[in-house]
């Protein structure tokens, strides 16, 4: 008792001086610290009208053992039964650790709150409506609040404000900050978007090798980021997939799950991680959009780094369920620009055609094309993607991931990708096809509606303007270029 009564001093401390706008107003007996109240004020709807009174009941062996959280104001909600009880996996028993402290519990019990999980419902019946018309539940979930929740506390809309002028003080780490769309960042950051209350920090692979866990624990210690962007992965074109399957799958996993266990072990405020069309299932309806990613297994080509990178939603989303985080993930359709890898081998499409389009206009030979051209896909300039990114760190806050696409009218062929690259040269030689060589997927058509919602009126690069800009950047830096 005397170990968990100073564990529990400490913590409501730490509470009390945070201004949490998670739980406040704590209440309890100095006889007994075992019984805490407290409110529980969400500021999402349908439930940010009010504030929840909640009761944290901890056993006498805490932290060894889980506290018990009852609702003591009636919500409407498919995770929390008519008793008061939730269902909150953080403090189930077999996902206890003792390290874990209650304001991580109150911080996975709002981000439960605000996004509901009917799959593992107490109330079935508000689960199934949840699901088939969210309308519906949300006005109900709204009234009910209106009628049966406390008042919100005095001071807290001032307290809430502070506490963002607190997180708009921002310190950016970006993982993958020596390639493409890192460089992007960097120079949209420098030249565009640079904010006093920022500091950006960009790392690359000579900095840390992110499989190591001891390594990546060690970078976040000595940067202490409030927010990252996780771009680093072990990426190549279809001829590079085709051959290493398993290696893109094991090396992409050992990154992915070091960097987001390090982002919750230091806090960290956000994280957004990059994915990739490619991640959506081969069989599929078109458009795509983000409510597809787990429909059906990817494409046979690059299953490796498809599914390792579909793993990044399923953590963010057990990072949210279990502590509360909003680590998200953005899925950019295909990306080129400057600084990006023009290696003949294991290099995308357009950075490929861009060097072959070079040698072939030097060395006066034909221009080699694999495969047959006629696949379709979609091409975001890195620097309108940087500019995405961005805006994602600021402000985005779904956990949900969101698709980074030019819009489905925009699709081109790679064919079309090679005369807008021959253009760009002004390359006279002639073009033959090598049609031993697989096209890959056919097309991937991505939606880009959910991005549109947010921001309508962004505007994107002109295609062909992209292309002449990444040509002039590989001519003017060829000696220095990747490849």
């Amino acid at each position: 008792m005397a170990s968990s009564s100073r564990r529990l001093k400490k913590e409501l401390t730490d509470i009390q001086s945070s201004d949490s706008r998670t739980f406040c107003c704590v209440e309890f007996d100095e006889n007994n610290l075992l019984h805490w109240t407290g409110l529980l004020v969400p500021d999402k709807e349908p439930y940010n009208k009010g504030a929840f009174k909640v009761a944290i009941d901890f056993p006498v062996e805490y932290p060894f053992k889980p506290p018990k959280i009852t609702f003591l104001t009636k919500i409407y909600h498919p995770n929390v039964d008519e008793k008061g009880q939730v269902c909150l996996p953080i403090i189930s028993p077999d996902n206890w650790k003792p390290a874990t402290k209650t304001e991580q519990v109150m911080n996975a019990l709002l981000g439960l709150i605000t996004e509901p999980e009917p799959d593992h419902p107490l109330r079935a019946d508000l689960a199934e409506e949840f699901t088939k018309d969210r309308k519906k539940f949300n006005k109900t979930a709204e009234d009910y609040t209106k009628k049966y929740a406390v008042k919100r506390p005095d001071g807290w809309f001032e307290t809430r404000h502070k506490i963002m002028d607190r997180e708009q003080s921002m310190t950016v780490l970006v993982t993958g900050g020596t390639g493409l769309v890192g460089r992007s960042i960097e120079k949209i950051i420098t030249t565009e978007e640079a904010r006093p209350n920022e500091t950006w920090i960009f790392v690359g692979r000579n900095d840390c090798d992110l499989t190591d866990t001891e390594a990546t624990r060690k970078l976040f210690m000595k940067c202490r980021p409030s927010h990252v962007i996780h771009l680093a992965a072990m990426v190549g074109g279809l001829f590079h997939n085709l051959h290493c399957n398993l290696q893109f799958f094991r090396k992409n996993m050992q990154i992915n799950d070091n960097v987001l266990m390090a982002c919750n072990e230091f806090d960290v405020v956000k994280c957004i991680s990059c994915l990739s069309t490619c991640v959506f299932p081969d069989k599929t309806t078109y458009p795509i959009d983000e409510t597809m990613v787990h429909n059906g297994p990817p494409h046979s080509s690059n299953f490796g780094y498809s599914y390792a990178k579909r793993m990044i939603d399923v953590l963010n989303r057990g990072y949210a369920q279990e502590f509360g985080r909003k680590y998200t993930s953005v899925i950019p359709c295909n990306v080129f620009g400057p600084h990006d890898n023009y290696n003949l081998k294991d290099g995308h499409v357009i950075p490929a055609l861009i060097h072959k389009t070079y040698i072939a206009k030097h060395e006066g030979t034909p221009l080699e094309v694999f495969g047959s051209g006629t696949p379709l896909r979609q091409f975001i300039y890195s620097l309108d993607l940087a500019r995405l990114f961005i805006w994602v760190a600021r402000s985005y806050e779904e956990i949900d991931p969101i698709i980074l696409s030019v819009g489905e009218e925009d699709e081109v062929s790679i064919m079309d990708a090679v005369h807008a690259v021959v253009r760009a040269f002004d390359f006279k030689g002639e073009i033959v096809h090598d049609k031993t060589k697989a096209d890959g997927q056919y097309k991937k058509t991505a939606s880009n509606a959910k991005l549109r919602k947010y921001l309508p009126n962004f505007k994107f690069t002109p295609f062909e303007i992209a292309i002449k800009e990444s040509v002039d950047w590989f001519i003017a830096n060829y000696n220095n270029a990747r490849k």
